[in-house]
């Protein structure tokens, strides 16, 4: 009979379960719990026999297995490339179970385990997921976004500045500390020499950001001691602005006052002592840079009176109308008030003024002014009222006339000390130059119509091919005018014209400087325009003026003599190499700048055979900070440094030169200072035009050989030559005298003559000691006698030499002086002639740190735009410290320079500016990760015009710093 199972018959178990199980396998608890809740399930035996059943048991279903849940967190979701990231599934869990693996997608790269960790190189979005799973296969996913940006890096520095350089206390720029100088009693202190940068405004004027919009800056006090003599030189940044200066003494009665329509005021300092210098807003709102010194470059040509000084008769006006204006009623209206007794004698008015103009003087509180001081103040004020009058052509007050004194021809010829450093003096006592002898400048172009260059300029060309950099709407042509590179913030350095100054600045003119060679000639090439320029427009300029054939198809009537070629890149090309040996073949001397990145790398084509490389050197004749060096390095000349003022004269110092102001919306002709090898080869160049006219036939051959034997230059650093200043430093008497030998001629021997290294040391509040070197510049011998001082305080130890010579230690002695400026004389007798140094000091209890302002540093890409966020920074220890930590990957310039007007834009006119290396010549900084010690210079930029003609040009175009309106955050410490 066939079995039937009863309900109490269990069927053999076949799962794997039961199988492991039998097989003493010990299954998951999960699986256990399965089973038991199975086996409760099915039906049970019991109870009574027979035939008798009970219902089977309810089926109870077994539980669902949860997926576990994936949670993570990262250590950032976003920043710049290379971001590494790490990851931590820690917060993940299964409730029901636990998690047996931990599996990670990185945008495709795949990882395992509880912390991970992923480099993201590249920028963009990238999905992070983890995928985690449980003991039976269940998973849970989750995901975050990372997102990368451009690779950023860390460009850090230091930026120096002039340590006798000082910052107005109250500026419109809203992120400096605002303090206040607008009384006497609290007059801020400032060195002297020195240069201050500031802002002044009527209430009202001005951008409305600003911190002084609103409640104005009328007036800006300073105390300072002068020693006299000085000349403080208020330039004024805006054309519709008008700033007058005044000068009180200690008792705060009136010295003086400038009180014209131009754009600077200027008062001389008749003798030492004590004093306030006021800086009075009358119109409007203007940056304004105030500069202190003992020959401080003041005074242009065609000078109208507007000081209190001048001899001018208080009340007493001298117009004329504008044609077509009569006796009406209009002429009535402008004359009503202030005509007495009007007298028309060929169309000019001599009037008298009333006394109601003394109401309107804004005289400070405590402020004390005699009864004539306060008439010719009217005066003057009254006069630039009428001036501005559409319906006068003209005011101006009437002045005595007196005899001419004696001044100096060029105007600001005092401030060139680079010109004594190399002895050049000395060389024009047998000659200025020739006007046969044509040095080419290639370079930016010129100002043809600057009035110290035009009358030395030959025929030049312009070889810029690319009519974006040349922006003169063009390609090559003949016309060489340097329409400005606006390379930062709407001006331009107009490189050319003042490398071109230096060469052959008319000399004795009366005008403004003066060249190493008067009358040397000078034929502008123009290669360098909007962010520098190409080898091969370089080549054909150089070609051009040698004479070879070139891409102008045409060449210069005449060659040049020698070829100055302040530019350069760290790049070598044969055709350059090429191109140079032709030219030097052909008996041209070539003279180029070593560059200013502070390296010994070569730079071309300073270091092609046969170019004469120059570096350069400072007032002090050490070799500045930014030349570069190197086994290339021929010979040192005058360069320049931004961050001293040695000289006491007011001004950092740099190579003053001609040059150009495009800040407004003409060019207007000027002449500044600035420093740089591109400073330094056009004295070089100078000097050799000033061989080639006493000796027609040198070549770069007998030039070489010169300068190899240590003819003419004087040995600096190592003995012989080394690779920082190569034979030398350029000496233009021993120079021409060589070329007068290798002429054939009779040489013009001036017996022995004492000369010194320095005619003024300026040791300010810091310095104690300063080296003057005494040496015999002519023939013969000669023997020092005597060295006097003129004040207890100023000690001069001795060489020790036999006859003298040698280098003489002046030092100084504050100990027991009170406060002050003071002033002495080192003098010394000798058997052929005597020589003189003055010594300026102050002694001054109060810290007066240096500071330019709070300045803002910026990378700018290729098209002038920023790339970073602008970095605030503050003055510590006579300079900055920067970092500017977001900088993207790629090739930048560097500028730094203060928001005085709080406009957004840095380095306008009459604010602090700098660029790496050096504010003429920016160079591009590689950034490709972190890079440190990009250190430059900051400062004022005085701009100094002897003239008034201008060039139109194009509404300035400064770079624009947008992120200010919106960032503007405060410095660290602010």
């Amino acid at each position: 009979m066939t079995h039937i199972p009863s309900a109490c018959s269990h069927p053999a178990p076949h799962s794997a379960a039961v199988e492991g199980m039998l097989a003493n396998r010990r299954p998951p608890l999960k699986l256990l719990t399965i089973m038991l809740f199975a086996a409760l399930s099915l039906g049970a035996c019991g109870g009574g026999g027979g035939g008798s059943s009970r219902p089977a048991a309810a089926i109870t279903p077994p539980p669902v297995n949860l997926a576990p849940q994936a949670v993570f967190t990262l250590s950032a979701n976003s920043g710049p490339a290379p971001l590494i990231i790490t990851t931590d599934a820690s917060g993940s869990q299964d409730n029901d179970g636990s998690i047996v693996s931990y599996r990670w997608n990185f945008a495709g790269t795949q990882q395992v385990g509880l912390q991970a960790s992923h480099t993201f190189a590249q920028a963009g979005s990238f999905v992070v997921s983890l995928t985690v799973e449980d003991e039976l296969g269940a998973q849970g996913t989750s995901q975050q976004i990372v997102t990368v940006d451009e690779p950023r890096a860390r460009v850090r520095g230091r930026i120096d500045i002039l340590t006798s350089t000082a910052i107005d206390a109250d500026v419109n720029d809203r992120l400096s500390l605002l303090g206040d100088n607008n009384s006497f009693d609290r007059a801020q202190p400032i060195p002297a020499p020195g240069v201050i940068g500031g802002f002044s405004n009527i209430a009202g004027s001005g951008e409305p950001s600003g911190a002084l919009f609103s409640r104005g800056d009328p007036g800006d006090f300073y105390r300072v001691s002068l020693n006299g003599g000085e000349i403080i030189l208020l330039s004024i940044a805006e054309a519709d602005a008008d700033l007058d200066l005044r000068l009180w003494n200690e008792q705060r009665q009136i010295v003086d006052a400038s009180s014209g329509l131009s754009d600077i005021e200027t008062i001389q300092v008749a003798s030492g002592g004590s004093y306030y210098i006021e800086v009075l807003a009358v119109t409007g709102a203007s940056n304004y840079i105030l500069s202190l010194g003992q020959n401080t470059l003041a005074n242009g040509r065609n000078r109208t009176a507007t000081r209190l000084s001048d001899p001018l008769r208080p009340g007493m006006l001298i117009g004329r109308r504008q044609p077509g204006d009569t006796h009406g009623q209009s002429h009535r209206e402008l004359t009503n008030r202030h005509f007495e007794q009007p007298f028309e004698p060929l169309g000019l008015y001599r009037w008298a003024i009333d006394k109601a103009w003394e109401q309107e003087l804004r005289l400070p509180a405590g402020g004390v002014v005699s009864a004539n001081a306060r008439a010719k103040l009217a005066t003057l004020q009254a006069a630039k009222a009428y001036s501005l009058d559409p319906r006068m052509a003209y005011a101006e007050v009437d002045v005595l006339v007196r005899p001419h004194a004696f001044e100096p021809d060029d105007t600001f010829y005092p401030s060139q000390w680079h010109y004594q450093n190399i002895e050049l003096p000395a060389a024009w006592a047998i000659t200025t130059g020739s006007e046969d002898v044509i040095v080419a400048v290639v370079d930016s172009g010129i100002l043809p119509d600057h009035p110290d260059l035009m009358e030395n300029l030959v025929p030049g060309f312009d070889f810029i091919r690319d009519p974006d950099s040349a922006a003169d709407g063009d390609g090559i042509d003949s016309n060489p005018t340097d329409t400005g590179d606006r390379g930062f913030a709407g001006t331009s350095t107009f490189h050319g014209t003042h490398v071109a100054g230096t060469i052959g600045a008319r000399g004795n003119n009366g005008l403004g400087v003066t060249g190493v060679g008067f009358t040397t000639r000078i034929m502008p090439l123009r290669t360098l325009g909007r962010d520098g320029g190409s080898v091969f427009d370089v080549l054909q300029a150089v070609r051009f003026a040698a004479g070879l054939d070139n891409t102008s198809g045409t060449v210069p009537p005449i060659p040049a003599d020698i070829i100055n070629l302040s530019l350069g890149s760290s790049f070598f090309s044969q055709a350059e190499q090429d191109t140079y040996t032709e030219v030097i073949q052909t008996g041209i001397i070539v003279v180029a700048s070593a560059g200013n990145d502070s390296s010994s790398l070569p730079q071309y084509p300073a270091a092609y055979e046969g170019v004469i490389s120059v570096s350069a050197t400072t007032i002090s004749e050490e070799l500045a900070a930014y030349s570069n060096t190197g086994s290339s390095i021929d010979v040192a000349a005058p360069g320049g440094s931004a961050v001293t003022d040695l000289n006491g004269d007011g001004l950092a110092d740099g190579v003053i030169s001609t040059s150009g102001d495009d800040s407004g919306t003409t060019v207007e002709f000027a002449y500044a200072a600035l420093s740089g090898t591109s400073m330094a080869a056009p004295h070089v160049a100078g000097v050799a035009a000033l061989m080639k006219a006493v000796h027609p036939g040198l070549n770069t051959a007998q030039f070489q050989a010169a300068l190899m034997a240590g003819e003419i230059s004087d040995d600096l650093g190592e003995p012989g030559r080394d690779d920082r200043f190569g034979y030398g430093q350029i000496n233009a008497r021993k120079a021409v005298r060589v070329a007068q030998s290798l002429a054939g001629g009779a040489t013009v021997d001036p017996g022995p003559l004492l000369s010194a290294s320095a005619s003024t040391l300026n040791l300010g509040s810091f310095f104690t000691r300063r080296e003057v070197a005494l040496d015999n510049i002519g023939s013969g011998s000669l023997q020092i006698d005597t060295v006097e001082s003129s004040e207890p305080w100023l000690v001069v130890t001795t060489p020790g030499s036999t006859d003298g010579l040698g280098n003489y230690l002046i030092h100084v002695d504050r100990t027991g002086l009170s406060d002050g400026a003071y002033r002495g004389t080192v003098t010394w007798r000798s058997t052929a002639n005597d020589v003189h140094a003055d010594v300026i000091m102050q002694v001054s209890s109060m810290a007066l740190d240096p500071d330019a302002g709070l300045h803002f540093v910026i990378l700018v890409d290729d098209q002038g735009a920023t790339v970073s966020t602008p970095v605030a920074v503050s003055a510590s220890n006579g300079g900055y410290v920067y970092e500017i930590a977001d900088a993207p990957f790629g090739r930048y310039r560097l500028f730094a320079g203060t928001d005085a007007d709080d406009d957004s834009r840095i380095c306008d006119a009459g604010e602090a500016c700098g660029a790496y290396p050096t504010l003429d010549s920016p160079s591009l900084v590689d950034v490709e990760g972190d890079v440190d010690n990009i250190d430059f210079t900051s400062g004022f930029r005085l701009n100094l015009r002897t003239s008034t003609n201008a060039l139109p040009t194009q509404p300035a175009a400064a770079t624009t710093l947008e992120t200010f309106k919106v960032n503007k955050t405060a410095p660290d410490g602010n």
